[in-house]
């Protein structure tokens, strides 16, 4: 794989960027390689901030690509022990739907003499995108639908420093 890092920086604004590419499989003894369970092509992540005064805002856009899975083509119902017994398709053949998130902060400051307050908007997944975190199948795998991820999430908070 391959990593580009790069930065910006003046007295009032931040950039950071990471992009990775990178394949990753893994063998067994006696087995053919195949793609690893953890396998993200890509990764990219931003990260920018603006200062002005006393104020700071930020933002962070992370996407990468849906890790992969073996997914579930049809049942076989074991009447002995009352369950469905999956049917799975080729190892890791499918993936899961790109990850993609967009946080927004904003920090404001007051300094004394002893001691720093600090009051912050946090809002985690600022489009509320739904992103994939896997599948659940019905008992009988005749139905499967998707695991999601956080939604929008703000968090309004104040730190004190002494």
């Amino acid at each position: 794989g391959i990593e580009l890092y790069l930065q910006y920086s003046n007295d009032l604004f931040k950039l950071n960027t990471a992009y990775t590419y990178s394949k990753s499989y893994r063998t067994e003894s006696g087995e053919d390689e195949y793609l690893s369970q953890y396998d993200q092509t890509h990764n990219l992540n931003i990260v920018a901030s603006y200062k002005w005064r006393r104020w700071i805002f930020s933002s962070r856009l992370r996407y990468t690509t849906g890790n992969p899975y073996t997914p579930v083509t049809g049942a076989i119902f074991d009447g002995d022990n009352d369950v469905y017994i999956p049917i799975r398709g080729d190892f890791f053949s499918n993936r899961d739907k790109d990850f993609f998130q967009l946080d927004f902060r904003c920090d404001r400051q007051w300094i004394y003499n002893t001691w720093i307050l600090s009051v912050y908007l946090d809002i985690q997944n600022l489009t509320s995108h739904t992103n994939s975190e896997g599948l659940n199948y019905s008992y009988d795998y005749s139905q499967s639908n998707t695991t999601s991820g956080i939604p929008i999430i703000p968090t309004l908070g104040v730190k004190g420093e002494f």
